[in-house]
């Protein structure tokens, strides 16, 4: 029976809430067994150690959020994410990992203790934010790469082909650079530099590359795939979510249920991202989801789907 790896210790709300998530994907997906590593209290709590549905792990430490990213070196094999990376990588039957823990050290993790596909050196993280066109624009990289190569960009644009390829079966994803404007000559010298190698890879059949995207260019489907550093990208990310949470809060403000309900519901389905899925880390040998901060029961649920989707 294949597996998945849960790292309950990670997210703001609790490890409850990831259990709780756990439980009702270990319900939708019999075909599963759940391997959920924390602290031995908490986990035999929740009475999962008589569920035949889950494998339990107990761990002794947490990476906390604020900890450096080389976090998963100097003495904490005991850590929760270490123990869940060390499992996704011996275990041959563990399909994927999900985690709400600490980006850096998980993606320090994912490089050293889990390994990456032959030809990339780091993950690129990738999110998919809502679009105008009914499927999702993958964003790569939104925050694992903030100081990139020109040639990284490629290697963003290839993974995250690969990933939408796979979510929406599209056999030809499009590709587009995050500039300051859609003209071949915008952008600083490694933008341009990034550039001049996307083109050469579009023409050589590697990608789809259709040129320059701005910022607004995301949200109207213009492209399948934005390829950006992980700076700018989590910059888009960020803001992206705050402008769908202040628009539901102005929806809300009006007080009239039989005019805003919809417009709530859309609103929500668009923009409340913790309970789409997470961002993937994309180049690793097996697929590693990093959850929300604020991960909830549904998040795991949705995540789940979502890995399900990219492992295949």
């Amino acid at each position: 029976m294949k597996k998945i790896v849960i790292d309950v210790m990670g997210s703001d709300n609790g490890p409850e809430s990831l259990i709780e998530g756990a439980i009702a994907a270990a319900k939708a997906n019999p075909d599963f067994r759940f391997v959920c590593v924390g602290e031995k209290t908490i986990l035999e709590k929740e009475g999962l150690a008589s569920d035949p549905s889950f494998e339990l792990l107990y761990s002794d430490d947490v990476i906390g959020c604020d900890e450096p990213a080389m976090s998963t070196f100097k003495g904490r094999d005991s850590a929760s994410m270490v123990m869940a990376l060390k499992k996704l990588k011996e275990d041959e039957k563990c399909v994927g990992l999900l985690s709400a823990g600490n980006t850096g050290a998980l993606m320090v993790g994912s490089i050293f203790r889990l390994g990456m596909k032959e030809g990339y050196k780091s993950p690129a993280l990738a999110s998919l934010l809502p679009n105008l066109v009914g499927r999702r624009t993958a964003l790569v990289d939104c925050g694992a790469n903030v100081n990139p190569e020109a040639k990284d960009f490629v290697n963003f644009a290839v993974l995250g082909s690969e990933l939408v390829s796979k979510m929406y079966s599209l056999p030809s994803p499009t590709v587009a650079l995050l500039n300051v404007g859609k003209e071949e000559g915008k952008g600083t010298p490694l933008i341009l530099e990034a550039y001049n190698l996307l083109k050469e890879a579009g023409e050589r059949g590697e990608i789809n590359f259709i040129g320059n995207a701005e910022g607004y260019d995301i949200v109207t489907g213009y492209a399948d795939v934005v390829v950006c550093d992980g700076y700018a990208g989590n910059l888009v990310l960020k803001v992206t979510e705050a402008v769908g949470k202040t628009a539901i809060s102005v929806v809300n403000s009006l007080g009239d249920a039989n005019t805003s309900g919809k417009i709530l519901e859309k609103l929500t389905d668009l923009f409340v991202l913790n309970e789409r899925g997470g961002a993937t880390f994309l180049g690793c040998i097996k697929p590693v989801i990093k959850m929300h901060g604020c991960a909830k029961e549904e998040t795991v649920s949705a995540c789940v789907e979502q890995l399900l989707t990219v492992s295949k």
